[in-house]
């Protein structure tokens, strides 16, 4: 059986991960190469066509010929259209508003290419491979420097009337809380994304708590990471435990708050934060379970991502499937 090759690209804002993968979910190449966001919209989209020429030559190799190939799927932050393959804005990549990257890419390689929203591409992903395989209602949260979301409703991406489904960070679950990035106050993100964890932290050492994470830092609280309040917290560190602890209350909120809306299987939780492991999976099922209907939630498994940062490359591919009705 001739089984049919496609590509993968995750567009991230430091790194692009790209894959060769056929239609049965065995991953033929991998490449990654660095976004050089900071010089500008053209060398990324140099970069991007660099991973996928890389991984061409690589199926070449194997006998693959390009003419094989089912197109390219590209997985962008946005927000982005899709149908029109616009990416209207994108935050860590400066300088890109109002780009038409599946336009440049198709003219610059020849090729079918599918645009999907980076989030979603990852919850795609894990439900083709990873954690949510075999599981057709399921949401995701990235948890990183901001948190992301991708929601998936009988196996289909739900993608909103435009494209702007599943902006899960930015659910409120504090009136009046503190300000988050998108400039709404209270949003999930500003409490319990990294960034957020780093900013309470800050907020409680400059108060004067008493803490290991001043002699973590060497008393230079810019130096504090979110992996710093969790080695804390694994050290017993009364503040860091209480941090870590409330970022799984707020999670917690609005995780059951998503669950009594959707009703899923599962919720995969994914990005960097998910190294803490149970440090912070426990505290997270058990104020999911305070937060939701018990009749929802009973049966809703919270587990972490399995497939790190390929998700989004492996989720790219799959929307080129998904696209040509082979998924």
């Amino acid at each position: 059986m001739d089984l049919k090759p496609v590509i993968g690209i995750d567009l991230g804002g430091t790194n692009i991960v790209g894959i060769l993968i056929n239609e049965r979910g065995n991953i033929l190449a991998k490449k990654r190469r660095k976004t050089l966001a900071q010089e500008g919209k053209d060398k990324v989209i140099s970069q991007i066509i660099g991973c996928v020429n890389d991984l061409l030559k690589e199926g070449e190799n194997l006998g693959i010929s390009p003419e094989k190939l089912l197109g390219i799927g590209v997985g962008s932050p946005g927000p982005l259209n899709r149908k029109q393959g616009i990416i209207y804005h994108a935050p860590n990549l400066p300088g890109w508003e109002n780009v038409p990257l599946v336009k440049i890419l198709k003219d610059e390689l020849g090729m079918s290419i599918f645009l999907e929203n980076d989030a979603n591409a990852a919850a795609l992903g894990e439900w083709w491979l990873g954690a949510g395989k075999s599981v057709n209602n399921l949401i995701l949260l990235t948890l990183g420097t901001g948190i992301g979301g991708g929601i998936i409703i009988e196996g289909q991406v739900y993608h909103g009337s435009k494209d702007m489904a599943a902006e899960l960070g930015h659910i409120v679950i504090k009136e009046g809380g503190m300000i988050c990035g998108c400039g709404t106050r209270g949003c999930l993100e500003a409490y319990a994304s990294a960034t957020g964890v780093v900013r309470r932290a800050r907020a409680a050492m400059k108060q004067g708590y008493k803490t290991i994470l001043k002699d973590l830092v060497r008393n230079n609280p810019e130096g504090l990471t979110c992996e710093l309040v969790f080695q804390a917290a694994r050290e017993r560190d009364s503040l860091a435990l209480w941090l870590v602890e409330e970022t799984g209350r707020y999670l917690g909120i609005g995780i059951g708050s998503l669950a009594n809306v959707l009703n899923p299987e599962m919720v995969i939780l994914s990005g960097g934060m998910i190294k803490a492991g149970d440090l912070l999976f426990n505290p997270v099922r058990r104020f999911v379970k305070l937060f939701s209907l018990k009749a929802i939630i009973e049966r809703v498994k919270i587990v972490p991502g399995t497939l790190g940062d390929e998700a989004g490359a492996i989720g790219a591919a799959a929307a080129v499937l998904k696209e040509r009705r082979m998924l």
